[in-house]
């Protein structure tokens, strides 16, 4: 086995269609990362760009109908709605619903915030045909932003950088898993005396 994560995902079998199904799949656990590795496994000439950006899309948009309907199936438990209580219910839906379409595609391009607003939309019983069609077109703008991106940049590493293209990779994988708590740790620093 291999460290290669191109070789570990083509260990699934060399048909474009699995590679396409793995990278659905791991839009499940880590969408920016599967991401990175579509586009880089594009940039290599693995899989068609088009065939991993369908994937990356078809992933990332039935991950946030999951979310919509999770919250949707929490609503439907009396536990639930008496956790968050009637009328905190009530001012969220009021709240949500006045700012819909802006905070959903906030939430898009907010590192943690697609989650929670993803859910309240549903717990909420806020409408899903325009949560489905911005969450398309965010998802779609957002992807393909990434996606493009690293593959043009991928495309100059792997012709440029031979096989350290990968400690390139990776070093920009564990960036963008730590970059949220860097920033945050930097947001919190405490002033210096000569700070105004």
């Amino acid at each position: 086995m291999t460290g290669d994560p191109a070789a570990l995902l083509l260990t699934l079998g060399s048909s474009p269609w699995a590679i396409a199904l793995a990278i659905m799949l791991a839009t499940f656990v880590l969408e920016d990362v599967a991401t990175i590795a579509a586009a880089f496994l594009a940039a290599t000439g693995e899989v068609a760009p088009a065939v991993a950006l369908s994937a990356l899309f078809v992933g990332i948009f039935a991950g946030d109908l999951g979310l919509y309907g999770l919250g949707a199936a929490a609503r439907t438990r009396e536990w639930a709605r008496n956790l968050i209580g009637q009328r905190r219910m009530v001012k969220g839906r009021t709240w949500l619903k006045r700012r819909y379409v802006p905070a959903l595609i906030g939430a898009r391009f907010m590192p943690g915030f697609r989650l929670p607003t993803y859910a309240a939309s549903g717990f909420l019983n806020l409408p899903f045909w325009p949560f489905a069609s911005v969450a398309a077109g965010a998802g779609m703008v957002w992807t393909t932003l990434i996606f493009g991106l690293v593959f043009f940049f991928g495309v100059m590493i792997v012709e440029n950088l031979g096989v350290w293209r990968w400690a390139l990779g990776a070093a920009l994988l564990a960036l963008i898993l730590a970059g949220p708590a860097l920033a945050e740790r930097f947001a919190r620093r405490p002033a210096e005396p000569g700070d105004v």
